[in-house]
C-alpha cells in the first residue's frame, strides 16, 4: 500500500497530548498513522490536499442493527415498542441468509459514505448459521471496520432449544475470525436479552465469550438488571450495555466501577418514548458514553444527527435542573454548563473506540493509531468561528463528508466512493424489499 500524506488540514486529533492542529499534515503507512505535524515530508507518498478541511478520527457507531437498513422508513410512524415488535422485529423470521448479505452490505456502504468508519453490528437476526456467515462475508466486502456482535437472541419461543448450535457456531467462528486488533472484521457477542433468556442462559453466553476473549454487548431495557448482573459477578469492562434508560444511580456507579461504557441511541430512545435522563446522569458520573443509530428502519444512518440531539438533550436536562432550583434566567458558574460540544465528538471517537475494545489504537489521530480518518468540508459557506469540534457536532452533516479512510485505504475521495458503488448498494436494498414484500410495502396505521 502506497503511503498517504494528508496535507494542510485542521486536525482534531482527539488526543490529549496533541490537541487541535491548524494547517497540519498526517502521514499514513501500512494502515497506521506514522506522523502528525507540520511540513511533513511527502517522499514516496500519495498527497491528499486537505487545505480548508477538517480532519478527524473516523466516526464509530457502537449500536446498530445493520440488517434493518433496507427497512428504512417502515418504522417512521412507530409509536412505542409494541409497534416495533409488530412491524419491524417480527420481520426477522422472513429474512433469509441472502437477505442478510444484501442488507448488511447496503447498510455498510451507506454508513461509510456518511463517515462511519467503524460499527458494532448488533446482529440479533441470526436465525440460522448461514445468516451469520453471509453477514460476515458482506462486511468483508465493504471495507468498513466492524465488530460483528453475533446475536444469541433467536426466536423467543425457541431460545433454549436453539442455544446449543448458537454456542457452537460462536466457538467455530472464533477459531476462524482474526483476533488482531487491526482486523477489519472482528467477532463479538450480542447477548440474548436477559428478560427473555433468563440469567442461566445469559451466564453461559458471558462465560463462553470470556473464554474466547470476545467483547460483548446487550440490551438493558428492564429495571434492576445491572444489580442482577453485579450480584452474579458478570459485570466487566468487556461488556457494553445499551440504552439503560431505567438504570438507577447506584447501578451507574456499579457500571463505572466495572469499567463499562454505555451506548446511547438518542433518536431511537426519544422515538420510543423512553426516559432519556440517563444520558446526563451517566455523563455526570464520568462513564464513557458512546452513540449508535440503533434502528435504521426508522433513524437515518447519521452519527452527526445523534451528536446534535444528544448535546441538546444534555443541555435541556441541565437547564431543567437550574429552573427547578430557582436559577432563572440561566447564569454561568463553575462547572455549569457541564456538557460541551467537544464531549459529543469524544462520544463517537475515543469513547466509542474503548467500547469496541480498541481504545489503545482507534479513535485518535496520533502516531501508532489505526488510520481510520474522515475529512469534512466545512460546507458551501464559511466555517464556524471558534472551536472546530463545535462545528462538527452542531453544523456538519453527512453531506460534508469529503473523504473517508479506513485502515489507510481511501474508501471515499472528493465526495465519490472508491471501490464501492452506490448503485450496487441500492440494488441490494431493492432485492431485499422485493423478496420480503413481493406485492407492496406495508405501512403502519395512519392516525
Amino acid at each position: 500500500m502506497t503511503p498517504l500524506l494528508i496535507r494542510g488540514a485542521t486536525v482534531l486529533t482527539m488526543d490529549a497530548a496533541l490537541g487541535d492542529l491548524l494547517d497540519a499534515d498526517v502521514r499514513v503507512e501500512r494502515g497506521r498513522i506514522t506522523a502528525v505535524g507540520h511540513g511533513l515530508a511527502d517522499a514516496g507518498a500519495e498527497v491528499l490536499d486537505a487545505h480548508g478541511m477538517l480532519l478527524l478520527p473516523g466516526l464509530i457507531d457502537t449500536h446498530t442493527h445493520m440488517w434493518q437498513g433496507p427497512l428504512k422508513g417502515l418504522g417512521a410512524a412507530m409509536w412505542g415498542m409494541a409497534d416495533y415488535h409488530r412491524h419491524i422485529f417480527s420481520l426477522r423470521e422472513a429474512f433469509t441468509a441472502e437477505d442478510m448479505a444484501d442488507a448488511t452490505f447496503a447498510t455498510g456502504v451507506e454508513m461509510l459514505d456518511n463517515g462511519i468508519t467503524t460499527a458494532l453490528d448488533f446482529c440479533h437476526n441470526v436465525m440460522s448459521p448461514a445468516h451469520a456467515e453471509r453477514s460476515i462475508e458482506a462486511h468483508a466486502r465493504t471495507g468498513q471496520r466492524v465488530l460483528f456482535a453475533y446475536g444469541m437472541l433467536g426466536s423467543i419461543d425457541k431460545l433454549q432449544a436453539e442455544h446449543g448450535w448458537r454456542m457452537e457456531q460462536v466457538r467455530g467462528l472464533a477459531r476462524t475470525q482474526p483476533s488482531d486488533p487491526a482486523a477489519m472484521v472482528r467477532l463479538g457477542v450480542a447477548l440474548a436479552s436477559l428478560e427473555y433468556a433468563g440469567l442461566p442462559l445469559f451466564r453461559q453466553e458471558v462465560e463462553l465469550a470470556r473464554e474466547l476473549g470476545l467483547p460483548m454487548s446487550f440490551h438493558q431495557n428492564v429495571a434492576g438488571q445491572v444489580h442482577e448482573l453485579h450480584g452474579a459477578g458478570l459485570l466487566g469492562p468487556d461488556l457494553l450495555p445499551v440504552h439503560c434508560n431505567p438504570i438507577l444511580d447506584a447501578e451507574l456507579e456499579l457500571v463505572a466501577q466495572a469499567g463499562c461504557g454505555i451506548s446511547f441511541t438518542p433518536e431511537s430512545e426519544v422515538g420510543d418514548g423512553r426516559d432519556t435522563a440517563v444520558i446526563a446522569r451517566a455523563h455526570r458520573r464520568g462513564i464513557t458514553p458512546s452513540l449508535g443509530v440503533d434502528v435504521p428502519s426508522r433513524v437515518a444512518l447519521d452519527l452527526f444527527s445523534q451528536m446534535k440531539l444528544t448535546f441538546w438533550l444534555l443541555r435541556q436536562e441541565e437547564a431543567a435542573a437550574e429552573r427547578a432550583a430557582g436559577r432563572w434566567p440561566l447564569a454561568r458558574y463553575p462547572g455549569t454548563p457541564r456538557a460541551q460540544p467537544r464531549h459529543l465528538l469524544e462520544y463517537v471517537t475515543v469513547n466509542a473506540a474503548r467500547a469496541v475494545g480498541l481504545g489503545e489504537v482507534l479513535g485518535r489521530v496520533a502516531p501508532g493509531c489505526l488510520a481510520d480518518l474522515v475529512l469534512l468540508r466545512p460546507g458551501a459557506y464559511e466555517p464556524s468561528l471558534g472551536d472546530p469540534a463545535a462545528h462538527v457536532v452542531l453544523q456538519a452533516g453527512p453531506q460534508d463528508v469529503d473523504s473517508v479512510i479506513v485502515g489507510g485505504a481511501l474508501r471515499k475521495r472528493g465526495g465519490r466512493l472508491l471501490h464501492l458503488d452506490r448503485d450496487e448498494a441500492r440494488a441490494a436494498t431493492r432485492r431485499v424489499r422485493e423478496r420480503l414484500f413481493p406485492v407492496s410495502v406495508p405501512a403502519l396505521e395512519k392516525p
